[in-house]
């Protein structure tokens, strides 16, 4: 009978659905049996399915020896001891010509034992002790914090810069580094090095055997304190329901701590884990890989996870024929040729080989090599949490021992069979197949890989009876002897190369770049994919696979060559591997890489070689032609004027806008600042670039009158309000409550006009000073330091403007119908009228912001 799943149940050969199986055990009078049983059955499959039997090559070796700097990395935590890089979560210059670099460094997210020594590029540059070594002597100064909750923050960095780092930035929780480096071009030829650190990791592990939390490299206690974890592990706490069970911890953990003799002398643990998980990981790939360490598992049972370590139990049950029902045995003498594998090899990380990924001793054995013909089959395995190379081998060999163990048993048991649980190991005694008599008088030891429930039809009714899953074990898995061991070194050893075994290409180094399309009509995204070429003569081409947001890999063909470009790509996270195939169609490993692709989303760079020249009341601005295709595509220069003497986009108003593909404009010439932006043809706008003039021209000029709005605003007001002696746009609140304009646009009509006396030649400029306001951007509200903001009101990026139009008369103003021209915006211009009237439009685009005018003027000149 098949097992009982979730949602449905196999019932003499009829599906049953959920209601089908709880009237057939109301029939039975077995209700309240099977909720308590069914129901810790479900569990247990549940259990198998988040935690088979480890595969020692589901978890690659992780490059651990890199210190990068992103704006958003995953959490790590570590186990044991190790040597890696970290995140740069801090880099500032300071000195003369910014001499020093500070540097603070992440290593982990948890507190842990020590900060040893610390490596750039490979060289131990500073001792455990903190003292700069060799040619880095006086020039590195280091300071390192633990990760306990109340560190306090680097004394040295607060001197150095206190407007960036305060006794605030503590990096409570988290083992970090602060690095002063003074450079030196002899020192650091290529910038900033590489950076890597011992550590001993995380020192609060609880042991149970006796209460205490301490720093271990015990397998077991690692195991258990990621899986307690409340947020990153799975939550099981050691001796709660549903936690881990004490008992079989603290077996686990004393069968790591047994002393094993090692060729080189002197002994070592059976089991230690040392290692660095990368907390986005789920939880199954990272409890599977260090269980690797202990050649262990995980079992659920009984309303907790159980923990075994990789050692022999002897049995304390026996079944018989008596516990099957009939027919119930089921054998299987041997695996298939495809699965089988008589020697063991795989990589380790080696301390002596300054902790990279290693080939350990390979493990293979002779006879089993005769058993398959003579030929020699390997298994490759992978050991993330492994650092001794003779460790490596006792688990290779009880990898190809457990494998050699080919016989394999599925009991349909009677109800009594249930005293056996997963996990253990059982004695199975029937004579008729040879397990017992006088060769095997308890009979032969299994492994019980998994016990499942059944339903069948018994007597009119349902039964529940279990299903056990047996596979032959022995002592002689575990058992190790000295002689064994081969001695590890680390040196490489020169061999032929292999057409089998193909040496994997250079990780995927990619960039992004912008082109037009043919027709210049659109620009588009080119992603250039390069690689480094595989060290091996007999590689012919590289496959190329794509992934977007972690979808499906996409194949994008194959090459001969070590470049490929991706057009018309979209932006996202994306996903790069490439593979060598050989002449021999043999294929190597993959080699992966990934970038963020901004694209056109990114914004455009900032304008350069601003300049301005004046000729005849006009300003001449000329710039280098925007190098964003974007925006010389489809995109614009925005071209602001502002009269502040501190100016900002918020406090400027808008002059001219032209094509992106411009490098020149003519604008009125009027003393102050021209700010200009470039915008792509999205509309994201880049950082601005300004240029200051007096507004001098050859011709003198005089102030004749001058029309002032300020500080009364008398004139009439469409949608405007007058508020503390400045002119706004009307304010209210929306449904939220939050306040924002009522309307984005509003209309001032001066109060008077400007009478020439006659008709006369004057030149007409406006002068006006605005700022911005954010509505709800309230001091109170903000969270960050002050030294953060980009400014003070809030109002950096607001998209207002103030617009001064001006109509004009030959007629005398006062009389009974003078003639009046159409209205026509005025920045600084030359005219010939008796009279004219000014009107000012306040805009913004936004309705959280308001502009606000504390002058607006409008001044006639003449000519001295």
């Amino acid at each position: 009978m098949p097992p009982v799943v979730l949602g449905a149940v196999a019932l003499g050969g009829a599906a049953v659905a959920a209601g089908g199986l709880s009237a057939a055990f109301a029939a039975g009078g077995l209700i309240g049996f099977a909720a308590n049983f069914g129901g810790s059955m479900l569990l247990s499959a549940a259990a198998q399915a988040m935690m088979p039997t480890p595969s020692l090559g589901q978890m690659e070796l992780q490059a651990r020896m890199v210190t990068v700097r992103e704006p958003v990395m995953p959490r790590e935590m570590v186990c044991g001891r190790a040597r890696k890089g970290g995140v740069i979560v801090f880099l500032h210059s300071t000195g003369a010509k910014d001499k020093d670099l500070h540097l603070v460094v992440v290593l982990a997210a948890h507190r842990v034992k020590s900060i040893g020594a610390i490596y750039f590029e490979g060289e131990e540059a500073v001792d455990a002790s903190g003292i700069a070594q060799g040619r880095w002597a006086g020039k590195v100064t280091v300071e390192k914090r633990l990760g306990a909750a109340d560190q306090t923050a680097f004394a040295g960095l607060i001197a150095a810069a206190p407007e960036h780092w305060t006794a605030a930035h503590r990096l409570a929780g988290c083992a970090a580094l602060y690095l002063r480096l003074s450079y030196d071009a002899d020192v650091f030829p290529v910038g900033i090095p590489n950076i890597t650190v011992d550590l001993e990791g995380k020192d609060d592990i609880l042991d149970p055997r006796t209460g205490a939390q301490i720093y271990t490299e015990n397998a077991a206690l690692c195991v258990a304190d990621y899986m307690a974890h409340p947020i990153y592990g799975i939550g099981a706490a050691i001796g709660e329901p549903d936690g881990i069970s004490p008992d079989s911890l603290i077996e686990a953990a004393n069968i790591c701590d047994e002393a094993v003799p090692v060729a080189t002398g002197g002994s070592e643990p059976r089991y230690t884990c040392n290692g660095v998980v990368s907390l986005s990981q789920t939880p199954q790939p990272i409890i599977e890989s260090m269980l690797t360490a202990m050649a262990g598992r995980c079992i659920w049972q009984a309303g907790q996870w159980r923990l075994r370590a990789g050692a022999y139990r002897v049995p304390e049950t026996t079944l018989t024929a008596d516990d099957v029902r009939e027919g119930g045995l089921t054998l299987t003498t041997r695996q298939s040729r495809a699965s089988n594998f008589n020697a063991v090899r795989g990589q380790f990380v080696s301390p002596e080989n300054s902790w990279q990924p290693d080939d350990f001793p390979a493990y293979a054995s002779e006879a089993y090599r005769l058993e398959d013909n003579g030929e020699r089959v390997w298994r490759d395995i992978s050991l993330p949490f492994t650092i001794s190379a003779s460790m490596a081998q006792r688990l290779a060999k009880i990898e190809l021992e457990r494998a050699r163990r080919q016989m394999r048993l599925t009991l349909a048991g009677k109800l009594k069979a249930w005293r056996v649980a997963a996990g253990e190991t059982t004695y199975l005694r029937y004579d008729r197949w040879g397990f017992g008599g006088a060769g095997l008088p308890e009979g032969k030891p299994f492994a019980v890989d998994a016990v499942r429930l059944d339903l069948s039809q018994a007597g009119g009714g349902p039964r529940l009876a279990p299903e056990l899953s047996l596979q032959e074990t022995s002592p002689l898995i575990y058992d190790w002897d000295v002689s064994e061991e081969q001695i590890y070194a680390a040196a490489p050893r020169t061999t032929l190369p292999s057409a089998f075994d193909i040496a994997p290409p250079g990780a995927p180094q990619i960039t992004e770049e912008l082109y037009v399309t043919r027709d210049g009509s659109a620009v588009k995204v080119l992603a250039r994919i390069a690689w480094a070429p595989a060290a091996s003569g007999f590689v012919e081409t590289y496959q190329v696979e794509t992934r977007r947001e972690g979808g499906a890999w996409l194949d994008r063909g194959r090459t001969s060559g070590t470049v490929m470009e991706l057009r018309d790509i979209q932006p996202g996270q994306w996903e790069v591997r490439i593979k060598a195939i050989s002449i021999l169609g043999v294929s190597s490993a993959w080699r992966e890489g990934a970038l963020e692709i901004v694209g056109l989303t990114a914004p455009p760079a900032a304008l350069t070689g601003l300049t301005i020249q004046s000729a005849g009341g006009l300003a001449v601005l000329k710039w280098q032609r925007a190098g964003d295709v974007d925006v010389r595509v489809g995109g614009n220069v925005i071209i602001r004027h502002s009269k502040a003497s501190l100016a900002t986009w918020a406090n400027s108003t808008l002059m001219d806008q032209v094509s992106g593909g411009e490098a020149i404009a003519v604008v009125p010439l009027k003393p102050g600042t021209y700010l200009l932006r470039a915008e792509d043809s999205e509309g994201r706008i880049g950082p601005v670039s300004t240029v200051t003039t007096k507004g001098v021209q050859i011709l003198s000029f005089a102030q004749l009158n001058t029309l002032a709005a300020e500080p009364g605003f008398a004139g009439a007001k469409t949608n405007l309000e007058v508020t503390a002696g400045t002119l706004q746009l009307k304010t209210g609140t929306d449904a939220a409550g939050s306040p924002v304009v009522l309307a984005t646009e509003g209309l001032y009509q001066f109060d008077g006009h400007l009478d020439f006396g006659g008709v006369k030649r004057v030149r007409l400029r406006s002068d006006i000073l605005v700022g911005a306001s954010a509505l709800s951007d309230y001091i109170d509200d903000r969270m960050t330091p002050i030294d953060s903001w980009a400014d003070f009101d809030g109002s950096q990026g607001a998209d207002i403007d103030v617009v001064l139009e001006v109509r004009e008369t030959d007629d005398d103003p006062a009389g009974a119908n003078p003639f009046w021209g159409p209205w026509g915006r005025i920045d600084n211009s030359e005219i010939e009228a008796h009279a004219v009237e000014a009107r000012a439009w306040l805009r913004t685009r936004d309705p959280a912001f308001t502009p606000i005018v504390s002058e607006l003027r409008l001044i006639a000149d003449e000519v001295v």
